[in-house]
C-alpha cells in the first residue's frame, strides 16, 4: 500500500514525533536518508502534505531563511491511521460496486 520510504517515515512521526516538537521536511528527509530506501527531498515534502490532505497529519508554519517552512506532526495514532485506512477503503469498494443504500 505504500512505498518502503512512505512507511518508514509514518512510523518515524509517530514514534518520535509529537505536536510540540514537530519534524521539518528537512530533517525527515535526513532521516529517509539513512534508510534502504533513499528518496529525493521532493519526494518527501510531497508525501507529508498528501498525508496533511489526508488528515493523518497537521503542521505549523514557521517563519525561516528562505521564507516559510512547514513543521510536521501526526494527528493520529498508527492504530487510528489503519482505521481511518479501512474505512476508506470500505467506502471505495462500496462506492464502486454501485450499491449506494449502505450509506442511507
Amino acid at each position: 500500500m505504500f512505498k518502503p520510504y512512505q512507511y518508514y517515515l509514518l512510523h518515524h512521526i509517530w514514534e518520535k514525533v509529537k505536536e510540540s516538537q514537530p519534524i521539518g521536511s528537512g530533517k525527515a528527509h535526513e532521516f529517509i536518508q539513512t534508510t534502504d530506501d533513499k528518496k529525493s527531498r521532493a519526494s518527501v515534502i510531497f508525501f507529508l502534505n498528501d498525508m496533511v490532505d489526508e488528515g493523518v497529519l497537521g503542521w505549523h508554519d514557521r517563519t525561516g531563511k528562505g521564507g516559510h517552512h512547514r513543521l510536521y506532526y501526526p494527528l493520529m495514532n498508527e492504530a487510528q491511521f489503519w482505521k481511518h485506512v479501512a474505512k476508506k477503503v470500505y467506502a471505495k469498494i462500496i462506492e464502486a460496486s454501485g450499491d449506494t443504500s449502505i450509506f442511507e
